[in-house]
């Protein structure tokens, strides 16, 4: 080992001396004055491989097959509608490249999945955006299980394909389910939907819908009775990217259950979903367990997830049906067991029992936040239909539709309760999506003080009704609140919650 008190002697003589360092003396330095040289560079960790890459491309597409009018260039992740599914165990790490193909920019949410503040995928508030070529690697442990999709949070990409299924496993199956079915819901329109909101706004009477077309003459679907309003009018509808004239099959087994995740990633469409015969027991809700619920019907607003199992007695194949509200059309899709011919499918008949909503649901666990300070908001939900502006709590979020936006951020603490007053004066259904947190739904006749009130990522707010939501503070950002009928969040229906905390005292800072 080298003596330091030489090697100071040595650097105190030479600056003495007035001549350079020993790095750069030259012949005149001795081997006591260099330093070895390294042999070999420094050890740089090579980067893993992505557990999955996602192509976003064009394509021109027609998946309702009805021709001319419903064909135009949709944008895709891995070049199919829905997007390729992406599927992990409990405790992965979330690996996912993302390449953008697209002549214009794009950024990926992962719906109900809590990332890293930055990896959240909206664009100026938690991601600046990919730029056309350009590509990013999105990366973070999952410390959830269940049901969850992705979709474009740019400008109305999620209308044109953008989105596709995303599944955490958990390690040991708690339903010793035969097959694990996903069964992802869509609308899809003619045109692109940039022509949408000015159509709204001039009047045009079927917005989405093809002037080629004659609109059916069959009744609506409405919720237990209720008129149901739409604004946008989808020539028809999809399950699993197919029309439901051609449905695809999910897998069953007799005496076993199926495990089908149902995601509404429709852009505006609400269904309700019903299966022929068999029935369905609902287990989980926004990928939150819930008391087993045997259900005919079940409601999801777009966003929404449900898990249901269904155990067929016999062999056969059935019908599942999904009725979008306010519209004439369904999607469909067939459960069937591997003996059966999909085609013999059974189809839904009958008057559909009243539909599942929040307000059934219980959870299994304890859902009650750590003790913490109450900050309270009172946002009612508001539309301008004539001007076809959306509002929370009055103020209009600044997208591109919105002429004067003013909307403030909704300031939060780390540590502190937050709770929501909801109040939906409108005659349109609002689902509602906190990103980056799961939160408890005061359902009715219930107390803040019961154990297990339903957790949600996404929340339907039916018209005339109030909405009371509560979550705990503990993952610090920015983290967007919307409205996720993409034609009213475009036009303004949209918050930011942003933690704050105090500035230092000058007394913190050492001052006076």
């Amino acid at each position: 080992m080298r003596n330091p008190e030489k090697i100071n002697a040595t650097r105190r003589s030479v600056l003495a001396a007035g001549v350079a360092l020993p790095w750069t003396m030259g012949r005149n330095a001795t081997s006591a004055d260099v330093v070895p040289a390294a042999t070999r560079p420094p050890t740089t960790p090579s980067m893993p491989a992505p557990t999955a890459t996602l192509d976003v491309v064009r394509r021109s597409i027609d998946p309702l097959e009805l021709g001319p009018a419903t064909t135009f260039e949709g944008q895709l992740a891995g070049g199919k509608l829905p997007g390729a599914e992406l599927r992990f165990r409990e405790g992965d790490i979330f690996r996912v490249l993302v390449n953008n193909r697209l002549f214009e920019p794009t950024t990926l949410h992962w719906h109900g999945i809590i990332p890293p503040n930055l990896q959240d995928g909206v664009p100026g508030i938690t991601q600046a955006p990919i730029p056309p070529g350009g590509s990013i690697l999105y990366e973070f442990p999952l410390l959830q299980t269940g049901t969850y999709w992705y979709h474009s949070h740019f400008g109305l990409q999620e209308q044109l394909g953008l989105a596709g299924p995303l599944v955490i496993e958990e390690r040991a199956d708690p339903y010793d389910a035969a097959h694990d079915e996903v069964l992802m819901l869509f609308d899809w329109i003619a045109g692109s939907p940039d022509g949408v909101i000015p159509a709204i706004r001039s009047g045009v009477e079927r917005p989405g819908f093809p002037a080629s077309m004659d609109f059916p003459s069959s009744p609506s679907h409405t919720l237990d009775g209720r008129p149901w309003n739409v604004d946008v009018y989808p020539p028809g509808l999809l399950a699993n990217g197919r029309p439901a004239k051609d449905p695809g099959v999910l897998k069953a087994t007799v005496g076993r259950p199926t495990r089908i995740r149902i995601i509404n990633a429709g852009p505006s469409t609400f269904f309700t979903v019903r299966l022929a015969e068999l029935g369905m027991t609902l287990v989980e809700a926004d990928s939150n367990p819930v008391a087993p619920l045997p259900t005919d019907r079940i409601l999801l607003g777009p966003g929404e997830r449900c898990d249901v199992l269904v155990t067929p007695k016999r062999e056969g194949a059935w019908t599942i049906e999904a009725a979008g509200l306010g519209l004439p059309f369904v999607a469909r899709a067939v459960l069937a067991t591997d003996g059966a011919d999909p085609s013999s499918a059974r189809p839904v008949v009958g008057a559909p029992g009243r539909a599942t909503t929040v307000e059934d649901l219980r959870a299994t666990f304890d859902t009650r936040p750590p003790e913490g300070p109450v900050r309270t908001f009172d946002l009612p939900l508001g539309g301008n239909m004539k001007d076809y502006l959306w509002s929370i709590g009055g103020e209009y979020f600044a997208e591109d539709y919105v002429p004067e936006p003013n909307a403030t951020p909704l300031d939060v603490e780390a540590g502190s309760r937050v709770r929501i007053t909801m109040r939906n004066p409108t005659k349109m259904a609002h689902p509602m999506h906190l990103h980056g947190h799961f939160f408890r739904v005061r359902t009715r006749g219930r107390s803040w003080d019961d154990v297990d009130l339903p957790l949600k990522d996404t929340l339907t707010v039916l018209p005339g009704d109030t909405a009371e939501i509560e979550f705990f503070c503990d993952n610090p950002g920015n983290w967007f609140f919307h409205c996720h009928n993409i034609y009213h969040l475009a036009t303004g229906m949209a918050r930011v919650v942003s933690y704050r905390v105090p500035l230092s005292t000058p007394a913190e800072r050492g001052g006076r």
